[in-house]
């Protein structure tokens, strides 16, 4: 109906809502106001991650992907300043030092920069708190058990919600970010998404990456071990062919090895716990380096799925047309998990494009 709509003149639409029934015309509000605080949403993160002008390139920080998710409208469904968190019986004071005390020991985690949520306003201050302790708070399962009683349900059920929100965010940027060509905001929402969908901190941090073998484990699954190579030649041409006539098309192939792969005919294979069927599922992100001070490109992101698990390798291909001045020109193919914490690989490929040397009919 909302699609229908979109095509209709204001009058056609007004006309068509004129005839619903009451209860189909709520349903249609309801819609209406889902999508525009959906864009709302999306506005915001874009407009906090997006490139800065002085160093376009640069990493964007896991705090601010926190700090942007934690500021979003939509997290105002947790609550505000003056309401009770999601029906808690708390008082906002009572909130704020249950907050506190798990604020101190994600400072003694390292969570984030001692004092960095100290100039936040209040509302965004408890919702990166909240996010923060849903990735930390398996850290020292010691600690949290010893304050389970004094902390109450309330500050995991408050966790809940914020990773509720952020959860739905992050799959809306995974789409939006690759649409703006931003290459490092791009990576920095896909490792956001991988810790937030795990409950886990790091992806580096030996006791965070036994904990997510543990969690595929559980699945009956390895944890990915991978490599990654690309090449690239003229479409349509030969392998080995590294020349590229400026103005035609080049073709980037990046090959994933699966060094986990499964031996064939061994052992017995985990039933998928997805109708597609796909046990890993990765993207790649085929990055355009420029000269430094002019900003990257993002030229492909596209998902590589894992359907069989004796797979060895499995390939992406990018396809567009080479740039029409001269000259040897390098990307670099980026494989990260937006559910697998500790993958992110990258490998660089070159081709060189040469001048047209056909001359022209006269």
């Amino acid at each position: 109906m909302m699609q229908a709509a979109s095509n209709m003149t204001p009058e056609q639409a007004q006309a068509m809502l004129d005839e619903l029934s009451p209860e189909e015309r709520a349903q249609v509000e309801a819609q209406q106001q889902k999508m525009k605080q959906g864009m709302l949403d999306l506005g915001h993160l874009a407009t906090q991650l997006k490139p800065s002008a002085e160093d376009p390139d640069a990493e964007v920080s896991m705090h601010k992907v926190m700090l942007a998710l934690a500021s979003t409208p939509a997290m105002a469904a947790l609550g505000t300043d003056d309401e009770a968190l999601l029906g808690s019986t708390k008082t906002a004071d009572e909130a704020r030092a249950l907050l506190s005390k798990v604020e101190d020991k994600l400072e003694e985690f390292g969570a984030f920069p001692v004092d960095a949520l100290n100039d936040l306003p209040p509302t965004q201050w408890r919702n990166c708190v909240l996010l923060y302790w849903h990735m930390y708070k398996t850290k020292d399962e010691a600690w949290a058990e010893a304050e389970k009683e004094a902390l109450g349900g309330e500050v995991d059920h408050w966790r809940g919600g914020a990773n509720q929100i952020a959860t739905s965010l992050l799959v809306k940027a995974q789409m939006l970010l690759p649409q703006q060509r931003w290459v490092q905001p791009t990576l920095a929402v896909a490792r956001a998404s991988a810790l937030i969908a795990n409950a886990l901190w790091s992806h580096t941090d030996e006791a965070a990456l036994a904990k997510m073998g543990t969690i595929l484990e559980g699945d009956g699954l390895p944890m990915p071990k991978l490599a990654v190579s690309a090449s690239a030649k003229p479409r349509d041409a030969s392998e080995g062919t590294a020349e590229i006539t400026a103005g035609l098309h080049v073709a980037v192939t990046v090959e994933l090895t699966r060094e986990h792969a499964a031996a064939a005919g061994e052992g017995t294979k985990p039933a998928c716990n997805n109708p597609q069927g796909i046990f890993e599922a990765y993207w790649l992100y085929l990055e355009g380096l420029k000269p430094e001070g002019t900003q990257n490109s993002l030229i492909i992101a596209k998902p590589l799925v894992v359907t069989d698990l004796e797979a060895k390798v499995i390939k992406g291909e990018a396809v567009f047309q080479a740039p029409p001045t001269a000259g040897t020109y390098t990307l670099r193919a980026h494989i990260v998990s937006t559910s697998v914490i500790g993958v992110e690989l990258q490998t660089d490929v070159s081709f060189t494009v040469v001048e047209d040397d056909v001359p022209d009919l006269e």
